[in-house]
């Protein structure tokens, strides 16, 4: 058997991302003989993912997870309804070995608002698939609801802490979440983290749709991944279109107009404060858009009721 690989893999396209680096160490990498490594674009801006070409002309996604365990975690949540992700092919510690999707590509934003039936009916499929497995399980659950209460509490000291957020915007995103807490409770799925064009890609000949964020796969508070989505898609029209598509596959009740704006409320301060923790460590092109999230959480605190004409995100 060969041994790990010993190669200074070429990137077009910027420095080397984690997963380039973790080939060094691969024997999947020393096997198949990689020849070129390619930055990934649009949708790894952290740079945990890339695509390499190998010997026989074959291409390959590679993704780094932050650990070993997290890599097996997504290789089982994947698993639970394969047809809506690039497929895993191997596993190496963090790395993750994947379907490059040739012939797939991002959409743009008509050819998105044009399949919202299609994406509520794939977050569909992949709730009803994780139910059938039993995902997440009674433990998963109470991990997952306590996991998001108390980052949600680190979230909001450091927004103030850090001078953020005002303590007026502070308290109006505190009391917005209680109230929602009490109406709603913190149910928790296995979710898409970020529904946006860039993570979903299109094969136009038959018009299969791929979810390409792996990373952002997990236990999460139920339809966060909203909280990405209504950027785009930000008409009562757009949100119908996808309850009607998640109604095709699943019982749409739980999605309401009231629950919508309370989880994108959840996510919109996760996303900020994930920012503002990573400081100097963000790449340019996030922290050029923490300006416009900072006002998009200010935005949604203050609303005096609630709402699904989501322009109010644009001012």
């Amino acid at each position: 058997m060969r041994g790990p690989a010993r190669l200074r893999p070429v990137e077009r396209g910027g420095a080397a991302s984690e997963p380039a680096r973790l080939l060094a160490g691969s024997r999947l990498a020393a096997e198949r003989g990689v020849v070129r490594v390619e930055a990934a674009r649009g949708f790894a801006h952290s740079g945990t993912a890339c695509f390499v070409e190998v010997r026989d002309g074959r291409r390959y996604k590679l993704r780094a997870c932050r650990s070993a365990a997290r890599a097996r975690e997504i290789e089982a949540l994947l698993a639970v309804e394969p047809a809506i992700f690039p497929r895993v092919l191997g596993r190496e510690g963090r790395l993750l070995w994947m379907e490059a999707l040739v012939e797939h590509r991002p959409l743009d934003r008509e050819e998105l608002l044009a399949r919202l039936e299609d994406v509520g009916a794939m977050v569909a499929r992949l709730h009803a698939a994780a139910e059938r497995a039993g995902l997440p399980g009674a433990l998963g659950r109470l991990r997952g609801a306590f996991r998001a209460r108390a980052q949600t509490a680190r979230d909001l000291r450091l927004l103030v802490r850090s001078g953020t957020l005002d303590r007026e915007t502070r308290a109006a995103v505190a009391a917005k979440l209680r109230a929602g807490g009490r109406r709603f409770g913190l149910p928790v799925a296995v979710e898409l983290d970020d529904i946006h064009k860039a993570n979903l890609m299109l094969r136009a000949r038959d018009g299969d749709l791929r979810y390409v964020d792996e990373e952002g796969v997990a236990v999460r508070p139920l339809f966060t991944g909203l909280a990405s989505l209504v950027k785009t898609a930000d008409r009562r029209a757009h949100w119908e279109a996808f309850r009607a598509g998640y109604g095709r596959v699943r019982d749409a009740a739980p999605l309401t107009p009231a629950y919508t704006e309370y989880v994108v409320l959840q996510d919109t301060l996760r996303k900020v404060a994930n920012k503002v923790r990573a400081g100097a460590r963000l790449d340019p092109e996030r922290r050029a858009k923490l300006p416009a999230e900072i006002g998009d959480l200010r935005r949604v605190a203050l609303q005096a009721a609630p709402t699904l004409d989501w322009d109010f995100y644009r001012g």
